[in-house]
């Protein structure tokens, strides 16, 4: 039956389906191969902690870090046990992909390749003077990390540059004649490569993993609103909102916005008791995991940290009144700011202005306004807006989907204009500039006490050839070298995308 739709389906739309499925296929591998080129950086708090709980589930069946934590210094201290302090989401997801590793690490291919990997010069000059050098268990656990941070980060990210094409197909943006690449090919490259998801993309963090779900979560809502799903896909979207909040706690407000969407256009607000339903496990296993560590299951890790106790004395937990001074750290600061690394992002404010006033679309640029907002709101009012060592506000990479959303519908407003396709344009060889600087130059993310990461941390990194450790480095690849394959293969599918993008059927 589906074969014989297929075959009554106008040749010109099937033509549009192919060529839509192998734009996907490429966008996704082209995501892919960047996020896995780079290996996680090395003696990094924040990823070392999450993996130090998965190795300790895996390899000794418990919460406790006792045996692993000393390589990082966010933990949590509760009845004499060393604990992680972050949500333990990710940490979860990391369970399978590093057993299937630790598998895998014990067969004789893989035993070569990680000794060969300990005696790698590239790779040794990328080291720190007096350091211990590349011991084999520290190969092993950066191995072991990469290939967890490839399974679950990576992969995830990818997959939301392909869900945030296919939506954005809704939004028409090429109605007139198109640059080399389509404008939505454009926009979904620049969110993946053009700003801080890149950098995240590749380190054991939950931020990409959170975003992914809640953006999921937002595209099955939308199809339900509009009748191409069934409400029974309520239990899908509570699943994805719970596992949001079990990765990334902040997101409990995003999350809770959703439901609001939810309940606001569902005819029968008891069908909401299917989103709650969907999202009940997660709670139980979060409630089960704070109960185990901390004696409660109303716990918080942040009551109880090891090394920076005056977050959990400030405020509650963490959280205190919105500070003028962080909201501008976040956004337009040289420090952190995200239109720094990303100006093209900017287009969001007034495209959130045609968003809203498209009847259409109302509902969901409301939403995207409130979530974004939010966020926005949420990290002004934390103790740490800084993020640690960091590129960027880390902490807003939850809501730059719904920021591309925004950007989408300036260029539907006004992307036919040429000083609206020159501005766009430029802004975004600028984001892909200054972020592929970031992205790869350096072996960790830069302390707090650099106010102009970009001038005194990135750039001189990168002009020195100190270039992140990537798998080029693992093939014997030094300094700016170890960057030609990935860069070939950027510009060989972005070839092939200019060469297969959607053209007028004369037929139809």
């Amino acid at each position: 039956m589906l074969l014989k739709q297929r075959m009554n389906e106008p040749r010109g739309k099937r033509s549009a389906s192919r060529r839509e499925l192998r734009n996907s296929v490429v966008i996704f591998l082209m995501l892919l191969s960047c996020y896995g080129y780079f290996f996680p950086r090395w003696a990094e708090w924040n990823q070392n902690s999450r993996m130090d709980l998965t190795l300790a589930i895996v390899e000794q069946g418990t919460f406790v870090i006792d045996d692993y934590y000393e390589n990082t210094g966010d933990y949590a201290v509760y009845g004499g046990h060393i604990y992680t302090d972050k949500a333990p989401g990710t940490s979860f997801l990391g369970v399978p992909a590093y057993a299937a590793f630790r598998l895998l690490a014990q067969t004789p291919p893989a035993q070569f390749a990680l000794r060969k990997l300990t005696t790698s010069n590239a790779l040794q000059e990328t080291l720190r003077e007096g350091g211990t050098g590349l011991l084999e268990e520290k190969v092993y656990f950066a191995a072991a990390l990469y290939f967890t941070t490839f399974f679950t980060v990576a992969l995830a990210s990818a997959l939301l540059g392909v869900l945030l094409y296919r939506f954005l197909g809704r939004i028409t943006l090429d109605s007139g004649q198109p640059l080399w690449l389509p404008l939505r090919l454009l926009l979904v490259l620049g969110y993946g490569l053009g700003t801080i998801v890149f950098p995240y993309s590749t380190v054991f963090y939950g931020h990409q993993i959170a975003a992914a779900t809640l953006f999921a979560a937002f595209v099955v809502l939308y199809r339900i609103r509009h009748g191409e799903m069934g409400v029974n896909w309520l239990w899908l979207v509570g699943a994805l909102v719970g596992l949001t909040v079990l990765v990334e706690f902040p997101a409990l407000v995003a999350s809770a916005l959703l439901g609001l969407y939810a309940l606001w256009f569902l005819p029968r607000k008891r069908d909401l008791v299917k989103l709650i339903g969907g999202g009940l496990s997660f709670a139980l296993l979060l409630g089960f995991y704070n109960y185990s560590c901390f004696g409660s299951p109303f716990a918080s890790s942040y009551r109880y940290l090891g090394r920076f106790p005056e977050i959990s004395r400030t405020g509650f937990l963490g959280f205190h009144m919105p500070k003028w001074g962080a909201l501008w750290g976040i956004t337009f600061s040289p420090y952190r700011g995200l239109f720094v690394l990303s100006p093209f992002l900017l287009l969001a404010l007034p495209g959130f202005w045609t968003f809203i006033r498209d009847r259409d679309w109302r509902a969901e640029g409301v939403l995207s306004v409130g979530i974004v907002g939010a966020q926005l709101l949420l990290i002004s009012c934390w103790y740490d807006w800084r993020g640690g060592f960091a590129i960027g506000p880390r902490n807003l990479l939850l809501v730059l989907p719904f920021f591309l959303l925004g950007v989408a519908f300036f260029l539907r407003a006004w992307g036919e204009r040429l000083w609206a396709r020159v501005l766009f344009g430029g802004l975004l060889l600028v984001s892909f500039f200054v972020t592929g600087i970031a992205s790869t130059s350096g072996q960790a993310f830069p302390p707090i006490t650099i106010a102009n990461p970009l001038v005194e941390f990135f750039w001189p990194h990168f002009i020195a050839g100190h270039i992140t450790r990537n798998l080029g480095m693992a093939l014997g690849l030094r300094a700016w070298w170890s960057l030609l394959p990935l860069v070939l293969f950027v510009i060989l599918s972005a070839i092939w995308l200019s060469g297969n993008r959607t053209k007028p059927d004369v037929r139809s």
